[in-house]
């Protein structure tokens, strides 16, 4: 009798844990449903903060204030008004200028002459040679390459790009591979 009990409460359990999953994918469809353009966003406390643009996989961009924010699907929560972003409004509009102040001064940075080094700053990778539509031309001991304007950032020893040297010089072989055999 009691393997009998044992199996029926087994059979509870899984019943149980199958029927919580069902809810989180509504859940996550819902999010996903909501989060088209043109629809407002709000942060926790329901205060509006913007409107979606542009949904692209799990990124979504936002139009806040002048500027743009993108994050994931994940970064929301479903509220009565709408998505909404988890942190207040004064956190994200801080973050916001934040990321313009950083952008301002790698622009300012970006000169023609100026060195270029490795994310941890030990090794300089090249120098800018011109700014281009696509980014900046830098050269290199590989040859010119562009590298787009987003994989640049100031370091304490000035600017920088995401990589180490490592995959700083295998993307740049990987690239004159693949332009050879173009």
């Amino acid at each position: 009798m009691s393997k009998f009990f044992g199996l029926l409460a087994a059979l509870c359990f899984v019943g149980t844990v199958m029927s919580a999953i069902p809810p989180a994918q509504a859940q996550e469809a819902a999010r996903s449903a909501a989060l088209t353009p043109g629809t407002k966003v709000y942060d926790q406390n329901g205060e509006e903060i913007g409107r979606i643009v542009k949904v692209e996989g799990d990124r979504v961009a936002v139009a806040v204030n002048g500027s743009g924010l993108v994050v994931s699907k994940g970064a929301f929560l479903m509220t009565g008004k709408g998505p909404a972003l988890k942190a207040p409004k004064a956190k994200i509009f801080a973050v916001l200028k934040e990321a313009e102040a950083d952008a301002a001064a790698v622009d300012e940075a970006l000169k023609p002459g100026a060195e270029v080094r490795s994310a941890d700053g030990a090794a300089v990778l090249g120098k800018v040679k011109a700014m281009a539509p696509q980014g900046a031309v830098l050269i290199t001991r590989e040859g010119n390459i562009t590298m787009p304007r987003a994989a640049f950032f100031l370091s304490d020893k000035g600017l920088a790009v995401k990589v180490t040297k490592e995959q700083f010089v295998a993307g740049v072989r990987a690239a004159r591979a693949q332009k050879k055999g173009s």
